[in-house]
């Protein structure tokens, strides 16, 4: 959900959380803190659905799959929390409006969406020689839209279809370009990317991402760019420097990985809290005093970037 309201509703994954929570306070969606994409079996999906059966936009669809019959969500992940996000009662765009119409929007075309039949298309690849090159193009044509008529977005689109031919046919060739192209380096990091870098590393959580992100935003580390790319100021590249030159495990996600992966055991049964703590508190104890000790690495980099306090 964060993912998409960055990439595609332009929503920053705190202002997105906290448009979901106020959502779910007002009873129009499930909990959205959660990490689980895996419906219980007991879920009532037809209850859910039904919600639906009277709204303006989708309401055709819905009462076309009540009648048909569902086609039961494949396994997701189940992170032994709360069921999967899921619309709990019907809302309009103008109960809602602004940014929490678009989530709550979003929200319900996906719900549908994973109850939906699949989208069926027939690939056809055609194989033809222009002198002594041969060249293939391959194309789709669409049978049944099944869940891409709730999210058009992720439908084939029209230019993919090809045109109807023969064995045999032979046609004239229009136009011969070359492209000449160089390797152009990576682009900043999009929200949604770190979003997704920082569940890989076990950085945060599905409650305090969001928080994390706002945090470096707010402290001017970062700025945000279009496309919600996402530009580390000078302020943020010293910093990032003067601790990997200190000790870099105060940047790397090692060590926040580490202390998360405790924290599962402790909810586990599998280890002891107050061992954690303590552990925990020693090493980042020992961390600090080293980096007191050494904080002049800091201050040399500071004054490369930044004017001294002296000066000012």
């Amino acid at each position: 959900m964060l993912r998409v309201a960055s990439s595609s509703l332009g929503m920053g994954p705190q202002h997105a959380m906290q448009t979901a929570e106020r959502l779910y306070t007002q009873g129009y969606i499930s909990y959205p803190r959660t990490e689980t994409t895996h419906y219980p079996e007991n879920f009532d999906l037809k209850g859910a659905l039904r919600q639906q059966a009277n709204h303006p936009y989708w309401a055709d669809m819905v009462k076309r799959l009540l009648a048909e019959g569902i086609n039961r969500p494949r396994k997701g992940h189940d992170a032994g929390d709360h069921p999967p996000i899921t619309p709990m009662r019907s809302a309009t765009e103008a109960e809602l409006g602004g940014d929490a119409w678009r989530l709550y929007e979003y929200i319900t075309r996906h719900f549908i969406a994973t109850v939906s039949h699949d989208c069926k298309y027939l690939q056809s690849t055609i194989s033809f020689r222009i002198g002594p090159e041969l060249f293939t193009c391959s194309g789709k044509t669409v049978l049944s839209p099944g869940f891409t008529e709730i999210m058009p977005w992720q439908s084939v689109p029209l230019e993919e279809s090809l045109p109807t031919c023969q064995r045999g046919d032979t046609f004239t060739v229009s136009e011969v370009k070359m492209l000449e192209k160089q390797t152009s380096p990576p682009d900043y990091l999009t929200e949604a990317e770190l979003i997704t870098l920082m569940e890989k590393h076990g950085i945060g959580t599905d409650a305090s991402i969001p928080v994390h992100i706002n945090n470096i935003c707010q402290r001017h580390y970062v700025t945000v760019e279009t496309g919600r790319r996402l530009k580390p100021t000078n302020l943020g590249i010293v910093l990032v420097h003067g601790y990997y030159k200190i000790d870099a495990e105060l940047v790397l996600p090692t060590i926040r990985s580490a202390v998360e992966k405790q924290l599962n055991l402790i909810a586990q049964g599998k280890a002891d809290y107050r061992q954690v703590l303590g552990h925990t508190l020693d090493v980042f104890k020992r961390k600090f005093h080293y980096f007191v000790d050494s904080i002049a690495g800091m201050d040399e980099l500071m004054e490369v970037s930044f004017s001294p306090l002296a000066a000012t």
